[in-house]
């Protein structure tokens, strides 16, 4: 088959979309078959007359869909007809979404609607409906504050700035710190969103290597020293999508080359509140470096889009500038849920819950899948990594395990000699029961006993 070239699908919206939705289109109708390689990101754009970005965020959304996936070295191709995606592949149409971080369900619901009824009932709601200090109203700044001081993050409520979720403050921070252009450095295997924030804006994303610890500190050095970068955007606990977290001598030396180098921090510590005891997050070390983000999606609901960010001293003004430019304020109503969870104590009793539920998961998946998997540590979390026999690919552990009602998702390196990218994350909280869980796991061992039973013979 000669390179495909999506149409025009007339649906409107973003041009990225169009893309993704005359991908599906042609998988679905056969005219682009399973296997086939698509362009690269630039000659494709060529090809349309768009960015490079507009591509990548189109073949990121696609990866998201688990349409497409990108193998290193190989490139991007497609994995299975979208028809196919949507039947059944069991009797009763059992399927498991095993790609989505969502977390497990643990009666937020309720305690959310409990938030608003009281909100609704106050005779002040109307404060809540004016417009607000664009950094956030002082109240919710110091209940969130108090939040992650007590979760290691020390923070003053003027330090603390409220955000539309943890997107919108790793957006805020990047446009304060670099340029279309410029060189940010990250984990070799990051965050989807980070991939497509850079592909949106412009920013050209530099991998650095990691190990079962997270970064590798000379590798580190060494591509500030080779880019002269200014700016590393990290996950140090419970990374995604490995699972690495770091010790206390790691982040040491992280911290030490970071200053060496007078460079800044972007922080994503969206699953550090699973740590009990807390984890001194890297922020708390170099605070006037560093852009601390943190989001109530993971331990509370996705849909309350609130985050909070510590702003380093000499950029307040800046960031009150960028959240002006950017959405204006964050929603008043949901910071006030979440103030009044904090204060009442019933966001503790919520990360309690994620923290026991994750440990039940992520001991079912040491279980079903053994030494297979990372993190090795006591830590719950919500993902696990699993590095891919020799022999095998991620693409094809992908379309095997969707044909067996399993949704995974291949991960993207940034560095073409990345030695863990051939690997894919397990979600432990979207399957909606343990029992479901430890289904979609079995199906997973089943597929990768088969495998290493053939390559012994």
């Amino acid at each position: 088959m000669k390179d495909w070239i999506p149409g025009r699908t007339g649906r409107g919206g973003p041009r990225y979309l169009d893309i993704v939705n005359a991908m599906e289109s042609d998988i679905a109708s056969g005219v682009l078959p399973p296997g086939h390689r698509l362009l690269p990101h630039r000659d494709m754009a060529e090809q349309l007359g768009v960015s490079v970005g507009t591509v990548s965020k189109a073949y990121a959304e696609a990866i998201k869909r688990g349409l497409i996936a990108g193998e290193v070295g190989r490139g991007t191709f497609v994995l299975r007809s979208s028809n196919a995606m949507a039947q059944p592949s069991q009797p009763g149409g059992w399927r498991v979404n095993m790609a989505l971080n969502a977390p497990p369900a643990t009666g937020e619901d309720a305690v959310i609607a409990g938030a608003l009824g009281e909100i609704m009932a106050d005779p002040g709601l109307a404060g809540f409906l004016s417009y607000l200090p664009h950094q956030g109203r002082q109240e919710h700044r110091t209940a969130m504050s108090a939040f992650l001081n007590a979760h290691g993050m020390p923070t003053t409520p003027d330090s603390v700035f409220i955000t539309h979720g943890a997107q919108h403050a790793i957006s805020l921070a990047l446009g304060m710190l670099a340029r279309s252009g410029d060189t940010v450095l990250a984990e070799s295997l990051t965050y989807s969103g980070m991939l497509a924030l850079a592909g949106q804006t412009g920013y050209t994303l530099r991998g650095v290597l990691m190990d079962r610890e997270g970064l590798l500190p000379a590798q580190l050095d060494r591509a500030f020293s080779e880019t002269g970068a200014r700016v590393l955007y990290a996950m140090p606990t419970l990374q995604t999508p490995t699972g690495a977290v770091m010790s206390d001598a790691r982040r040491a030396e992280i911290v030490e080359i970071i200053e060496r180098h007078d460079a800044y921090l972007i922080e994503d510590d969206a699953y550090g509140f699973l740590c009990d005891p807390p984890v001194a997050p890297l922020s708390s070390r170099i605070p006037e470096r560093s852009f601390y983000v943190m989001s109530f999606a993971k331990c509370l609901s996705p849909g309350l889009r609130m985050g909070a960010m510590h702003v380093p001293s000499s950029f307040r003004d800046r960031c009150i500038n960028a959240i002006r430019s950017t959405g204006w304020m964050a929603t008043p109503i949901m910071a006030e849920v979440v103030t009044r969870l904090i204060q009442s104590g019933r966001l503790e009793d919520q990360i309690i819950r994620k923290r026991e539920t994750a440990r039940r998961r992520c001991a079912i998946a040491r279980r079903v899948l053994g030494q297979r998997i990372m993190p090795r540590t006591d830590i719950p979390a919500f993902h696990v990594w699993m590095q891919m026999p020799a022999g095998r690919t991620t693409t094809a552990m992908v379309t095997q395990a969707a044909q067996a009602g399993v949704t995974i998702a291949a991960p993207l390196a940034l560095h073409p000699f990345d030695p863990m990218s051939n690997g894919i994350r397990l979600c432990l909280g979207a399957p909606g029961t343990e029992a479901e869980l430890e289904h979609a796991l079995g199906v997973i061992a089943t597929i990768l006993d088969n495998v290493e039973a053939i390559s012994l013979v």
